[in-house]
């Protein structure tokens, strides 16, 4: 079957979304940094189907993708200590792994801890805001292969994926930042500069 293919900024992505949701569809769907394919988190027929198209084990949990950084306090315990570096971060091309919450999606879940963005795109602003439910995702490749952005080799590679939605993307991964630790560490990508921990001395 031949997946639905819908822009963005159609308005008829919303109860798109929301139907693919709620019937165990799985979707490819924009963010500031590269397409995610995945569902919803509490669907395990679709977690399943998606790691049977990744190749991904039981123990590789999945981003969980929400729409504003108010949710992430949903679904992760935000410390006070690392609170400002939540809000500095987020929205933005970030993973942040934090202690899980009960309430979070085990597909999410390793460790007790749960990785987690919140994309800077209109999607998400806008689309995802106003269902108010999360996403779980992953990039859209075949493994060790670079993420794809082109519709056509997508549906090429994954072709029973059922809805993709289409919106810019930037090209490259999110940077992965572990804040379960102190200081914080960058597990791919880069820290920020306002998280690296000063140099010690007395710079004589």
């Amino acid at each position: 079957m031949i997946p639905t293919v819908m822009n963005g900024e159609d308005p008829g992505v919303a109860a798109a979304v929301r139907d693919a949701l709620e019937t165990g569809q799985t979707i490819i769907f924009p963010t500031d940094t590269i397409y995610g394919i995945g569902g919803n988190p509490w669907d395990d027929a679709v977690v399943a189907k998606v790691r049977t198209l990744k190749g991904r084990s039981a123990d590789q949990p999945f981003t969980l993708h929400v729409a504003c950084v108010a949710d992430v306090s949903r679904y992760a315990h935000v410390a006070d200590r690392i609170r400002s570096a939540v809000n500095e971060l987020l929205p933005g091309p970030y993973t942040l792994i934090l202690p899980a919450r009960p309430e979070a999606p085990p597909c999410s879940v390793t460790a007790n801890t749960i990785g987690v963005r919140v994309p800077r795109h209109a999607f998400f602003a806008s689309i995802m805001v106003s269902l108010g439910v999360p996403l779980f995702g992953t990039s859209v490749n075949a493994r060790g292969e670079d993420p794809m952005s082109d519709v056509n080799e997508m549906i090429d590679r994954f072709p029973s994926v059922d809805l993709v939605i289409l919106g810019s993307v930037g090209g490259c991964p999110s940077d992965i930042i572990d804040l379960c630790v102190a200081p914080p560490r960058a597990l791919r990508g880069r820290l920020p500069a306002s998280l690296r921990t000063p140099p010690t001395g007395d710079g004589g």
